[in-house]
């Protein structure tokens, strides 16, 4: 992406960098006064809160298990601390609440009533809430970033899996949907491809963006 062009749109959305000036296009900050509320709601529902710093995780509860899941995804290290908001001194772009995948409907239902009008909630899988600044999500800012370029979402292809990549699957002109997607994922999409650990995502850009005949 350094050398040939392209845009990083991480924490759902929540920050935008251009791969080839290593420039911050878009940055939505966490409300600083809502770090220790949802952190007491987490505590509270039984589920461990996590952020991040420039070298890995951060969280109170390094050894749970979603927490770990969490840094295996992302092949990043975790750093205990016993106070999160009092340790979070700097600007986050999410808070990630990890916990049983049988407990974490209902408490993203509570948690979408307790901060209504003040976070975008949802649940990226069964073991995971993404919890981001207010109107954040992979829609809105593939539609900044479509806008800058002088696109519309019909030149847009989206690939997805989880439940908070609904809003930009509905978006693009090509939702597509991989082989482990959800099932709503899969029912919003105009094309199901592979799963994650066998090319799905190469194989849709192949079909819809290399095959001049598509």
């Amino acid at each position: 992406l350094e050398k040939y062009g392209g845009c990083i749109l991480s924490y759902n959305g929540g920050k935008i960098i251009d791969c080839r000036t290593g420039q911050t296009l878009v940055q939505h900050a966490f409300p600083a006064d809502l770090i220790e509320p949802v952190c007491t709601f987490s505590r509270y529902w039984n589920v461990v809160p996590l952020t991040y710093d420039k070298n890995g995780i951060v969280t109170e509860v390094p050894d749970a298990p979603y927490v770990l899941e969490e840094a295996r995804i992302n092949k990043i290290p975790v750093r205990k601390v016993e106070n999160l908001p009092a340790e979070v001194t700097y600007p986050i772009n999410k808070l990630l609440l990890t916990g049983d995948p049988a407990d974490m409907p209902h408490v993203e239902e509570l948690m979408q009533q307790e901060f209504a009008g003040k976070l975008s909630i949802c649940r990226s899988a069964p073991f995971f809430i993404e919890t981001m600044p207010l109107g954040v999500g992979k829609d809105t800012s593939l539609e900044i970033l479509l806008r800058a370029k002088g696109l519309t979402p019909a030149n847009l292809m989206a690939c997805g899996d989880g439940w908070n990549d609904l809003p930009m699957i509905r978006l693009a002109g090509m939702g597509v949907a991989m082989g482990n997607a959800q099932p709503p994922v899969k029912a919003a999409a105009k094309y199901l491809t592979a799963d994650n650990d066998h090319d799905g995502v190469g194989l849709a850009v192949e079909k819809f963006i290399l095959n001049e005949e598509t």
